[in-house]
């Protein structure tokens, strides 16, 4: 074999073992929280995917979604391209969501767990409007959802 064949080779094994490393999550950037974690990756500290159901695009490519993937590494969203579909993703910090629903709803109490549910996993605004199809309804555990909440309050300064 020559020596272009080994390196080759070896080159393959080292990328197989870092993308086995990553699927067991024993290779991530170092997140803070459980929340930030499941925001990047799609994935809870106990390294599970976090399903979801709805978006037009489930089932292409990797079917990796996370949050960062429409909204951004700051959550700030925008317009960006996901596969061939051109979208905008909308603010999806903890301040914007609360400002919204009380511009939009009239609603006297606070953006809390209980919206953020309706939108994360129902699809809803919480004046009961449905979200764009493009959004992904996604199945979060209780503590999965409150620490994701609280990683989008942690953007900007909240509690």
């Amino acid at each position: 074999m020559r020596a272009g064949g080994v390196l080759v080779i070896g080159l393959a094994m080292i990328a197989a073992g870092v993308a086995l490393m990553l699927v067991a999550g024993r290779l991530d950037r170092g997140f803070e929280t459980n929340g930030e974690r499941i925001y990047f990756t799609g994935r809870n500290e106990a390294g599970e995917r976090i399903a979801y159901s709805g978006a037009p695009f489930t089932g292409m490519g990797s079917g990796a979604l996370s949050c960062a993937s429409c909204h951004g590494g700051g959550a700030g969203g925008g317009r960006h391209r996901m596969h061939m579909l051109v979208m905008d993703a909308p603010d999806i910090r903890w301040s914007t969501l609360a400002a919204e629903a009380h511009e939009e709803g009239g609603h006297e109490r606070e953006y809390d767990l209980a919206t953020f549910r309706l939108a994360v996993g129902g699809g809803r605004h919480p004046d009961g409007e449905p979200l764009s199809d493009l959004m992904p309804r996604w199945q979060l555990s209780e503590d999965d959802l409150a620490d994701l909440a609280a990683y989008l309050q942690s953007l900007d300064g909240g509690p």
